[in-house]
């Protein structure tokens, strides 16, 4: 062990270490981090105590607090109420679709929902057909990171939304022409491909796309601007759809046309009160998946909007607080208070981790992780976490290094931020918990010392 001691030494205080950080020009104030040995309760550490920004490595928060207050077993809702009885068992007045924060819930769940009216009967909405989004509270003035808004991942959260929030654009390259296509392939939605063709290097190429997403008349145009090479292999581009309401209504008209229900008022925005609700007829349910299948998703490819949503709801299932994302970081503290670990070095703006301003030590996700092989659901956790090499957002990362298959590990990367933190299993049957990270800009420097230091823990 005196061994292990000198050799992890070796990568702050040794030659390795001037190399690293002199030729590579890693600033040694722009990286930490924290080893443990839970075999034998050694642990190993470097400016554990000093707050970086970790990004999506917050997501592994998340996790461990909804599964820990919600259960594996948790469902994500959505409800269907009538304001009135149905008239001859064939016409709804007003339907009220009422969301509690499901951000799985897709078109094909809304047409099962439908068809399953049509099944009973039900062929005729006489009134309008309400969305109640109202569980979450309005988000004012939300931020965007990077102030790209049109990307995917700053969706922001909401209690009633479809398909994530997204649009997805694929870019199909053949013979040099590129096609573009969309799914959700339903009516309502024209893709107006104003892309122009060029022969540079497929680099960095979701930078050179600018779309533009209009709703109008119950239509929604995507026009995508920019630029694409005949040198990218095909493509696929997730947009936020933005105007996340205008989104459901387009969906809605198109089922009901499908379903043959028929319908000539109004969808509209309204909230109801839970005992207005109760006082109505519920006429239909959809649930997702349990939480211990869909977490599986949200850690494997750092799903942003469906951790936000995620927080929000634990917080609105536990606690008396606004599910407002204003109130994550007092609702995680005072999760942190509960469990005795200490986050005195922790701030959070969301459930994703999606901030230039949230913070975190190395130390609080070694506490983390500790809590995580101490749990019941040690192993929902660990097989949510992309494996090193294999899947998820690790899948092109440390390909074919003998721990590749060990590891199980939580990314988080931004401009600038780049983290890790997760579990290995020693070629010895040893176990430990790492975190590595780095808020600074020699991301490949970092990468290489990341590599070294797991291929020697997992040989020792």
């Amino acid at each position: 062990m005196i061994r292990l001691l000198l050799i992890i030494s070796l990568f702050i205080t040794t030659a390795y270490s001037q190399e690293l950080v002199i030729k590579s020009k890693i600033n040694p104030q722009d990286f930490a981090y924290s080893i443990k040995n839970i075999s034998t309760d050694e642990s190993w550490s470097k400016d554990a105590n000093k707050s970086f920004n970790f990004a999506s490595v917050n997501k592994l928060i998340t996790a461990t607090i909804a599964l820990d207050e919600l259960g594996p077993d948790f469902k994500f809702r959505t409800l269907f109420f009538s304001t009135e009885q149905i008239k001859d068992n064939k016409i709804i007045e007003d339907l009220i679709i009422r969301g509690e924060g499901d951000p799985t819930l897709s078109i094909e769940n809304l047409k099962n929902i439908f068809n399953r009216f049509k099944a009973k009967g039900i062929d005729q909405i006489k009134g309008n057909i309400f969305l109640d989004d109202s569980y979450f509270k309005n988000q004012l003035n939300p931020k965007y990171i990077d102030d790209l808004s049109y990307r995917a991942y700053n969706i922001q959260p909401k209690s009633l939304l479809i398909e994530a929030g997204a649009i997805e654009i694929q870019f199909l390259n053949q013979d040099n022409n590129v096609s573009l296509y969309h799914k959700p392939s339903m009516e309502g939605i024209k893709v107006v491909n104003n892309l122009k063709i060029t022969n540079k290097a497929c680099e960095d190429w979701k930078s050179k796309i600018r779309p533009d997403v209009i709703f109008a008349d119950e239509l929604i145009q995507v026009t995508v601007n920019g630029s694409f090479s005949k040198k990218c292999k095909n493509k696929s581009l997730y947009l936020n759809a933005l105007n996340q309401d205008e989104y459901l209504k387009a969906a809605i008209i198109n089922i009901l046309n499908e379903a043959k229900i028929e319908f000539e008022g109004e969808i509209e925005q309204q909230s109801f009160s839970d005992d207005e609700l109760n006082s109505y007829v519920l006429l239909d349910e959809h649930f997702s998946d349990p939480l211990n299948q869909l977490m599986y998703q949200m850690n494997k490819y750092s799903l942003n909007l469906f951790s936000r949503n995620l927080a929000l709801v634990a917080m609105k299932y536990k606690t008396e607080f606004d599910a407002d994302e204003f109130n994550t970081d007092i609702f995680f503290k005072s999760w942190f208070e509960k469990k005795g670990i200490n986050a005195n070095e922790f701030f959070i703006e969301n459930g994703a981790g999606l901030s230039r301003d949230s913070y975190a030590n190395s130390l609080l996700f070694q506490e983390i992780l500790a809590f995580i092989i101490a749990s019941d659901w040690k192993s929902e956790i660990i097989s949510s976490l992309p494996i090193t090499g294999i899947d998820g957002t690790l899948k092109s990362m440390f390909k074919e290094k003998s721990f590749s298959n060990a590891t199980h590990l939580k990314t988080g990367r931004l401009k600038n931020v780049f983290a890790l933190s997760g579990f290995m299993k020693s070629s010895k049957g040893e176990e430990y918990i790492v975190t590595f990270v780095l808020n600074g800009p020699q991301y490949e420097s970092f990468l290489k010392f990341i590599e070294q230091s797991l291929e020697y823990l997992y040989q020792h």
